[in-house]
């Protein structure tokens, strides 16, 4: 650094310490290796020939050093990358993945904020965005992660046994839809071809959780993501009262404007939840 400088003073001061600790510190090097590194004047210093030799053996060392020491510096001091995604989403499915991703190797830091629209404005912090139903996000990127299940659900004793799909008399009054997601249940009766019902009046709720404890409490029948209620079929708390029926499709995208390309936790995040659908 001195001899970048030329200068023990200015070296002083990039390094935060004092122009006679500098010296020292060259002294007791030269008297180490047992030659002069450097000519002294009175504000200024030179490179001897040896000193000349010896910086071009060890400069790019240096330069190697300083760079790792910035990086380092980076590396502790970034922001988490921030994800967002509908409340449900977020917890059902991405939390439980992402710390056990956590507990097998801390690769990459997240920070989550849920929305109840499809209108992220990424102009703030967010940096990346995991949506169904695609919307138009001009000078952004949409990449398709997977296609999910949509299913009526409901709890077990909520319908008569033996209720089917096309028994519409018997379950269309008791419609519990997300202000979230208003276009589900017709999405699902079009893929049916159930008809003789009003898909968009029911109860309604402001976001897929609340409508899906309605269910669980027997308010009558919601329609939801199967993959994000792996844990509410799992236990009996919900079912599908018509398993002879068909999904709807569901798609979700992988929403982040050009910049969160530059955010070093990008790319380990994008290929672990790659990965992560890919397991689905």
């Amino acid at each position: 650094m001195a001899a970048r400088a030329g200068s023990f003073m200015k070296a002083a001061d990039e390094l935060c310490v004092t122009p006679a600790a500098v010296s020292r510190s060259v002294r007791a090097l030269e008297d180490h290796l047992g030659c002069q590194l450097f000519h002294r004047g009175h504000r200024q210093v030179e490179l001897t020939e040896d000193g000349r030799f010896y910086l071009r053996e060890i400069g790019d060392a240096f330069e190697r050093i300083a760079l790792a020491t910035q990086n380092l510096a980076a590396r502790r001091t970034r922001r988490p990358l921030v994800v967002c995604a509908y409340p449900s989403f977020t917890i059902d499915w991405l939390i439980p993945r992402w710390s056990s991703q956590q507990l097998r190797e801390k690769t990459f830091d997240l920070r989550f904020v849920t929305t109840h629209t499809h209108d992220v404005d990424f102009s703030g912090d967010i940096d990346v965005a995991i949506l169904t139903d695609r919307a138009v996000y001009q000078k952004n990127v949409c990449e398709k992660l997977f296609i999910a299940d949509l299913v009526p659900v409901c709890s077990p004793n909520y319908l008569p046994p033996g209720t089917s799909a096309e028994d519409v008399e018997e379950w269309a009054d008791g419609l519990l839809i997300s202000d979230t997601r208003p276009n589900d249940w017709a999405r699902w009766a079009e893929a049916n071809g159930v008809r003789n019902f009003d898909p968009f009046r029911g109860r309604r709720f402001e976001s897929s959780p609340l409508m899906y404890q309605a269910a669980i409490a027997g308010m009558g029948i919601g329609i939801g993501i199967r993959e994000v209620l792996l844990r509410e079929f799992a236990t009996g708390s919900l079912i599908n009262p018509f398993p002879e029926t068909v999904p709807a499709p569901c798609p979700f995208y992988l929403i982040r404007p050009p910049s969160t390309e530059s955010h070093p936790d990008f790319a380990a995040f994008r290929a672990w939840i790659r990965r992560e659908v890919g397991a689905e």
